[in-house]
C-alpha cells in the first residue's frame, strides 16, 4: 500500500493577521485600514484591503487590537496592551500617536450615571484628542522660525 503524505494546512490567514498585527505594533498610533494596506504592500506583502478589514475585525475580537472612530469619522487602529482591562486613549490629532490609559473615575462614574437613570447593560468609550508634545515642539520651533526679527 502506498502512503500519500498530506502537506499541512497553510496558515494563511493567520500569518497575515500577525502581519497586520506587527505594523500596528511598529507603528505605535491609530491607523486607518487603507494606512495599514499600503503599509504590508510597501513591505511586499500580497494582500487585498479586504483582508485587511476581515484581519482587522479579527484582532478587535481577539483583544488584540483597539478601535476607534477618528473625529473625522474613520474607523482607526491600534495595538492593545491592555486587552484584559477597559482602557481609554488619548490620541495626538496631528502624528496619531496613541497612548493607553486606565480612568478607574470614570468606570465608576458610568456606573453612578446608569443606575441614577435605571439604566442597565451600560458601556462607554472615552477618547481624548490633543497635540503630543512632540508634534507641540515641532509646531513651536517652526512659528519661533517664521517670526521675523525685530528692527532697532
Amino acid at each position: 500500500m502506498k502512503r500519500i503524505k498530506i502537506a499541512a494546512p497553510v496558515k494563511r490567514n493567520s500569518t497575515r493577521r500577525d502581519k497586520i498585527h506587527q505594523v500596528l505594533t511598529e507603528k505605535r498610533s491609530f491607523l486607518s485600514s487603507q494606512e495599514i494596506h499600503k503599509v504590508l504592500i510597501r513591505q511586499g506583502i500580497s494582500i487585498g484591503i479586504a483582508t485587511v478589514y476581515r484581519q482587522l475585525e479579527s484582532l478587535v475580537q481577539q483583544g488584540r487590537a483597539d478601535t476607534i472612530i477618528s473625529p473625522k469619522g474613520e474607523r482607526l487602529y491600534s495595538n492593545c496592551s491592555q486587552a484584559e482591562t477597559h482602557h481609554h486613549h488619548i490620541i495626538c490629532r496631528i502624528c496619531g500617536a496613541a497612548e493607553e490609559l486606565d480612568i478607574p473615575e470614570v468606570e465608576k462614574l458610568s456606573k453612578i450615571f446608569a443606575q441614577h437613570h435605571k439604566y442597565t447593560d451600560v458601556s462607554h468609550s472615552l477618547e481624548l484628542f490633543g497635540v503630543c508634545f512632540s508634534c507641540a515642539s515641532i509646531q513651536s520651533s517652526s512659528i519661533k522660525s517664521k517670526r521675523k526679527p525685530k528692527l532697532s
